[in-house]
């Protein structure tokens, strides 16, 4: 672990997981008034829960094996893929799959529309589709735009 990083952040990752947890259950927690409302949504939102549950944590579970078995100094190092260490290229891998399936789902499998009928996971519950498509795009373009950044020499420079 690089000398000038706290402890506490060689196990960020589990905190990571935490919040992840933590909206899985509150998703859970408000659904169940549409749920009593409209029993037959039940199914769906206990698909959405487990979604967000495993595929959420997916890539902090890779990130958490990479620190844990030493094959990466620090939680500095996800900010340098540009370094080439395989467990952070894998990180990066996991969260691009990520990006990949939720297009798909978003916009081939119908996902958007599942989430209108679905409220309760966006605040102010979206009535339209094409927002959280929209609201996709934009998230997932900040998300290319500090990938860039991060593969750009000389980015954090205090990481070295």
């Amino acid at each position: 672990m690089p000398i000038n990083e706290p402890v506490f952040l060689h196990h960020a990752w589990l905190m990571f997981v935490a919040v992840t947890v933590a909206n899985a259950v509150i998703l859970k927690l408000r659904s169940m008034a549409y749920i009593r409302q409209r029993p037959e949504l039940a199914d769906g939102y206990r698909r959405l829960f487990w979604g967000i549950l495993l595929l959420g944590n997916l890539p902090w579970l890779v990130m958490g094996f990479g620190l844990e078995v030493g094959g990466v100094p620090g939680m500095f190092s996800y900010i340098r893929p540009r370094d080439g260490n395989p467990f952070v290229l894998t990180f990066i891998a996991s969260v691009g799959m990520l990006w990949i399936l939720g297009f798909y789902w978003i916009f081939a499998r119908r996902g958007a529309e599942f989430l209108i009928d679905h409220p309760g996971l966006f605040r102010g519950n979206p009535q339209s589709p094409a927002m959280i498509r929209v609201f996709y795009c934009l998230a997932i373009a900040g998300g290319m735009i500090a990938l860039i950044f991060m593969a750009a020499p000389d980015f954090v420079p205090m990481a070295r």
